[in-house]
């Protein structure tokens, strides 16, 4: 699974890469825009299989979007990850791949709960008895 979103997710970036030149004229605004279309829309369409996946893998996702930022604003392959990750959130609005795969598991069980899904609000209250288990003091004797 893991290839195919990056195999998938590799073949738009050569078309961000192609399409940052400085032929084609194209500023920040609009390149941010294609990004989101073009790869954001894997990731959030695979986000329920992305949260699946293991620290490393969702590094190896995070490589990839890292790369597209650096050629929409034009970074050096040196820059510092937290300032790409900041110059991403300001100029493109674009979260970590982590920060955006919580956000859309956030906003599904909230619809979910919202529209009184069953399956999301068995599984919600289930997982709330199961975290409230756990701070059960049992008397000792």
């Amino acid at each position: 699974m893991v290839k195919n979103i990056k195999k998938r997710c590799n073949s738009r970036l050569n078309l961000i890469k192609i399409l940052s030149n400085k032929k084609w004229g194209l500023n920040t605004f609009t390149l941010g825009n294609l990004y989101k279309s073009f790869m954001g829309l894997i990731l959030d369409y695979s986000f329920l299989c992305l949260n699946l996946f293991s620290e490393s893998n969702i590094k190896r996702i995070q490589a990839i979007q890292n790369s597209a930022v650096r050629f929409i604003l034009k970074l050096k392959y040196d820059t510092p990850y937290d300032i790409l990750h900041n110059e991403a959130f300001d100029k493109l609005k674009l979260l970590k791949v982590s920060n955006r795969l919580f956000e859309l598991a956030e906003r599904y069980v909230g619809v979910g709960l919202s529209h009184s899904v069953p399956l999301v609000t068995r599984l919600v209250e289930e997982y709330m008895k199961g975290f409230e288990s756990r701070f059960i003091e049992y008397p000792t004797v």
